[in-house]
């Protein structure tokens, strides 16, 4: 990656935050342009240095970029691009860190038709439940694992996320989606059901009886609605596929209750155990 180029960063919040310091802690000599809607966050990006310039207005925030990421919500990305556009560099590329991608690419192609810039679906398999500029990490992207979809302008975002130390997988929009549908879209949704079971709308009845296994099992469950409903409604048939999946487990579950014995319970419990295990100690990416 050109360490001389220009990077407009949309939304410096955790991602958007975390690209750009792991940008300079890795040497980056370009400048970093911020967009934020909110003064504070504006004052914030300049005064901790995650920002070389702020901007009010994502247009003027773009003007002057090489390379352009969109680090809000799905559909605010797709808003936010319709803005920029017409300002954008000729040659630049854009690129976004939504959790899904063929609902967004289908409404980018037509913003980006007539256009000398290109957009290139991205998306770094890495976050957290913390949200917000002050959650920032100059490591988040470190030895995790990036999607970058096929698209002209797509060696140049493989670049940007090699750049702060994320494997980059080529992927197409649909398979994208139908993973990540099985790997985090479920387990966050799962999470989310256990919290709303588990405090059955009375969270101070239950608060000091439950311990490390609540808390490990739903700490996703905390994360921004924002996002997740974006996430949801632009993923809706491949996430209903794997709850009718997860429905299944459950339905098979329920019935080793009813009608199984001891033994079917270890059994139960011991092949999930075992293919936790295999996943942690397959996954190169878990190991920080």
């Amino acid at each position: 990656m050109d360490e001389q180029q220009n990077i407009a960063i949309l939304g410096i919040g955790l991602m958007g935050a975390s690209l750009s310091l792991g940008l300079k802690k890795r040497g980056f000599a370009g400048r970093i342009l911020g967009y934020a809607r909110r003064d504070e966050t504006r004052i914030h990006a300049l005064e901790s240095g995650v920002a070389d310039e702020v901007f009010a207005d994502p247009s003027e925030a773009v003007r002057e970029a090489d390379i352009v990421v969109i680090c809000v919500p799905i559909w605010t990305i797709a808003k936010l691009a319709g803005q920029i556009v017409p300002a954008l560099k000729p040659g630049a590329v854009v690129t976004d860190v939504g959790s899904t991608k063929s609902e967004l690419l289908k409404t980018m192609e037509p913003l980006f038709k007539d256009s000398t810039a290109h957009f290139v679906g991205s998306h770094p398999i890495a976050g957290s439940e913390k949200t917000g500029i002050e959650a920032g990490d100059p490591d988040l992207y470190q030895g995790r694992l990036t999607v970058v979809c096929p698209s002209e302008g797509a060696s140049v975002i493989s670049n940007l996320w090699k750049a702060v130390g994320s494997e980059v997988v080529e992927m197409s929009p649909e398979e994208h989606d139908a993973m990540l549908a099985s790997t985090s879209h479920l387990p966050h949704m799962v999470a989310a059901a256990l919290a709303r079971s588990v405090t059955d709308g009375d969270p101070a009845k239950k608060a000091d009886f439950c311990g490390t296994g609540f808390k490990d099992t739903t700490r996703v469950a905390s994360g921004s609605a924002d996002m997740w409903v974006d996430i949801i409604d632009t993923n809706r048939a491949a996430l209903e596929t794997e709850l009718d999946r997860f429905h299944e487990e459950l339905q098979g579950l329920i019935k080793i209750l009813r009608d199984g014995n001891g033994d079917d319970i270890r059994n139960w419990l011991e092949t999930a155990a075992n293919d936790r295990n295999q996943i942690l100690e397959l996954n190169r990416f878990l190991k920080r």
